[in-house]
C-alpha cells in the first residue's frame, strides 16, 4: 500500500480516507494480509496506517518500517 497526497491538501483526512477505501476494496476482492513501509520520522504517513488498521513490526526496507494489516479473520 502507498499513500501521496499533494501538500497543498495534506493534513484533511485525505490520505486516511482514501486508504480506507482502498483496504476495503482489496478485502472485498479477497486480500487477507496488506503491507506498507512508513518511514518512521513522517508522522502523518504512520497515523495513517494505524488509523487503517497497519500494526508496526520490526520489518526494514530502505529506511521504512513495516506495517501489515492483521489476517483478516476466516468465516467459514
Amino acid at each position: 500500500m502507498a499513500w501521496v497526497v499533494a501538500a497543498v491538501y495534506q493534513g484533511q483526512g485525505y490520505a486516511r480516507e482514501a486508504t480506507q477505501v482502498m483496504v476495503a476494496w482489496l478485502r472485498a476482492q479477497g486480500v487477507a494480509t496488506l503491507l506498507a513501509h512508513v518511514h518512521p520520522q513522517h508522522a502523518a504517513s504512520r497515523g495513517v496506517a494505524r488509523g487503517v488498521g497497519f500494526v508496526e513490526t520490526t520489518m526494514v526496507v530502505d529506511g521504512e518500517t513495516g506495517g501489515r494489516t492483521p489476517r483478516r479473520p476466516v468465516t467459514d
